[in-house]
Parts: structure tokens; sequence; C-alpha cells
């Protein structure tokens, strides 16, 4: 799979190494309370290995958390940071966050600017069983790559863009995504991965559950069935802190919990037919292609120009108050979504509880309990991040945040020198108490 061998990774680790120690080292408070809450390094200049373990819990907005029991990941939280919410990139969905936490890059940058974006010069859409082996879509270096081109081998149970080489590096273990493959045995996979010799175990590791997303989807944001989902991926998050703990690993370990969105209730009245303004023969509306193309949107996209894309404009424009559309080169700042190639002509993004459907395509005609894609800086599309281990300072919470920035703070716990990113320093700093300081490391360029 042409993953650096062992030899290979000794060398580089070796290449990077001053950099890293420069950089990035990690001083404890000066009173640790207990091991599990603060590390304190064997000595200034031989401070043990970190690693980091990355759990995505797509669909959790933080505001469940204090509403619903969670033990596990209260607890988490009691002994490291938790932010007061982490704001995902537009568009708020899974495919588009989950790779922009990996790269720390807006979509402008890494080019997934939806799930199945369209790519106009060669006239293709993301096909959901090929595109994620498809180097084209998944630009930027994700977190492992960066890792593994440093000498430390890495591990990945379905994060979005593993499954595809860059320049020829890929995670020293990765697999496809398997929807049903079993919480638990996902769980204990990635444990068995901490059981291996000190040369392969994963410096860097992530994993990813999906049930309170399809919970929130199919139930509702605050049904029972959402909330049974949470407790239950709290329970294998709390398999996980333990297994770290009963393996000696749990004090060297950075375990950062983070969701892709939110979630907002789709109320089945606030439909907004628009597919007298978009004309398919001329114009790509990707969120209007496929088995479900019809279904109410929270956003569209649209490709094309002439005349076709003037009337889908000033359409989309007075259709309602509640939707919001934009030229290319004139959406709201904290958007990031002009991608060279790949940003839209126009962007129409509905309202929270809102979507927009055509009833030319198929599709359902009643729209789901639950959705997002909305606006990302909407308190219901908001992200959770909780963080514990040797760079995070203990039961603090932070201020809300861009998710661009958990790439630096990856990079800094894993002592390595990161690739350019979109994200702010001063937040990482911030956010792991000075322990990751702004002035370095220097991004490679």
């Amino acid at each position: 799979m042409n993953w650096p061998h062992r030899a290979q990774r000794a060398a580089a680790a070796a290449a990077f190494g001053l950099l890293a120690l420069a950089g990035c080292t990690t001083p404890a408070p000066a009173v640790p309370e207990s091991p599990a809450e603060s590390l304190a390094p064997a000595s200034a200049e031989t401070p043990p290995a970190q690693s980091v373990l990355l759990i995505g819990l797509d669909g959790l907005n933080p505001a469940l958390l204090k509403d619903w029991d969670a033990p596990n990941l209260k607890a988490l939280a009691a002994r490291g940071v938790q932010a007061e919410a982490m704001h995902p990139v537009m568009p708020s969905l899974t495919f588009v966050n989950f790779y922009s936490l990996a790269t720390g890059l807006y979509p402008e940058n890494h080019g997934m600017v939806t799930n199945y974006p369209f790519d106009p010069p060669s006239g293709k859409i993301f096909d959901v069983a090929t595109g994620p082996q498809e180097e084209m879509w998944w630009e930027g270096e994700p977190i492992w790559v960066t890792a593994e081109k440093q000498g430390l081998p890495t591990a990945i149970m379905f994060w979005l863009g593993s499954e595809v080489a860059h320049d020829g590096v890929r995670p020293t273990v990765w697999t496809p995504y398997q929807h049903t493959k079993p919480y638990q045995e996902r769980v204990d996979e990635v444990l068995a991965w901490f059981d291996k010799s000190e040369a392969d175990r994963p410096r860097f590791a992530a994993l990813y559950f999906d049930r309170v997303d399809t919970a929130g989807h199919y139930t509702g944001p605050r049904s029972d069935k959402t909330r049974e989902a949470l407790l239950e991926v709290d329970g294998y998050v709390g398999q996980l802190v333990e297994g770290l703990n009963s393996r000696g690993f749990l004090d060297t370990t950075n375990i950062i919990i983070v969701s892709d969105h939110g979630m907002a209730a789709i109320d089945q009245e606030k439909v907004i037919e628009v597919g007298r303004f978009i004309d398919l023969t001329q114009l790509t509306v990707p969120q209007f292609t496929g088995k479900y193309g019809g279904s109410a949107q929270t956003f569209i996209q649209i490709y094309g120009e002439g005349e076709a894309l003037e009337t889908a404009y000033e359409g989309l424009k007075t259709v309602s108050e509640h939707i919001h559309v934009w030229r290319r080169g004139e959406m709201p700042a904290h958007y990031h979504m002009d991608h060279p190639v790949r940003g839209p002509a126009l962007l129409a993004v509905a309202d929270p509880g809102w979507t927009m459907r055509t009833a030319d395509v198929g599709g359902w005609s009643v729209p789901i309990p639950g959705n997002h894609g909305y606006d990302n800086l909407a308190p219901e599309m908001n992200a959770t991040f909780i963080a514990a281990g040797p760079i995070f300072p203990k039961g603090e919470t932070v201020a809300p945040f861009e998710n661009v920035n958990v790439y630096g703070m990856m990079a800094c716990a894993l002592g390595i020198t990161p690739a350019k990113t979109d994200g702010d320093a001063a937040v990482v700093e911030k956010v792991t108490g000075g322990r990751c300081p702004a002035s370095a490391p220097k991004s490679a360029e």
C-alpha cells in the first residue's frame, strides 16, 4: 500500500527531531494533581513521546451534553478542556468538516466544498462508491500524512480522506469505510493497535461513530432515540479511555473528541419549492442529483452561466425571506467556499428549520425530522470539542473557535512540523493553555 517502512519512519523521525523538540515542547503544570490529569516529563531533555487519539462523533451539538447524560464525555471534559462550541466550516456537512478537521483547511483550500462536490473541469460529481479512493478530490495534507512523512506510524478507522494516498503516502493502518461494522469491533480493533510493539504502535489514531447523526436525522435532534444514541457512543468512549488506562498509555495520550456539526429540527411546513427557477438542462446542482436529489435541501450550490444562471439568482432572491442567495465572490466571509475550481457560481442557504426542494427530481416529498448544512455560525450547527491529555489544561471551558485549529493542536502534541493550514496559532495556544506556543513551530511550506 505504499506506506513508509519502519526504517524509513525512523530516518524521517531523526530528520525532524530537532524541529519538533525546539518548536513544540509540552511543559507540564508545576503541581500535577494525578497522573491521569497531568503529565510531568521525566526530564526537560527527554519528555515522553505523546500520542493522539482522535474520536469523531457525527452530529453531536454540545448543547446535548448540557441536558443529557454522557458520563464519560463529561468526565473527560472535567480533566481537560471543553469548548463552549466549535464552529464547523461551511457547508456544515460531514465530509466537508471531518476533512477540515484532518487538514486544518477551509473548503476553498481542500476542495471538498460539499459532501458530493462537482468538479467543472472534469464534469464529474463525487461518487460515494469511488470518490473516497480518488486523489483528485482530496487536496491539502491530512494530519496522518504529516505524521507519516515525519516518521510516526498512524492508524485510521473510517476518517474521511483516509482511503486515498497523498503523494503516495497513506496511514500505516487504514480500511475502507464499513457503515455496518459493529461499534464494539471498532473499539476492540483500535485498542488492539495500542498492544503493538513500540515501533509499530500508532502515535496518531482516529476512529468515527455516526450514531448520533443518524438518530438526529431520522427521529429529530432532541428525540429519545438521539438521547439513546448519545449514551451509547458515550459508553464506547468510556471503553477507549479505560482501555488506554489499563495499558498504561492514558497519561501520554491526548484524547480529542470532535463532532463535525450539530443538527436542526426540520419543520415539514417550511419547505420552499425552487425548481421552477432552476433549469437543470443548463445548470448543475449537485444537491439535486442522485436518488434523493428532490428531497428537501438546507442549501444548494449552482454551477453554470448565462441567462439560466441569472434566472436562478433572481428567483431564489425573491422566493422567500428565509432563503438567502449569493453569487460567487460575494458570499459571507466566514463561508470560505470559493474554491478556485469547485466554488459554486451561486449559493443558496435556507434559515435553520427551512428547506428547499424541486419536485422535478426524485426523493422524499416530506423532509426528514433533522438536518444540517445551514450557516456554520448558527447555534444549531455548533460542533463539540472535548480534549484531555498532556497538552491540555485541566477543567477549563474555552470560547468558541473554528475547527480548522484542531490540526495545529494535534501536530503540537505529536511534536511534528505542521503543514500550512488556515488555523490560528493564537487559538491553539489559548486552547492548550500555552503548551503549544504561537511562536513555534513554523509550518512546512
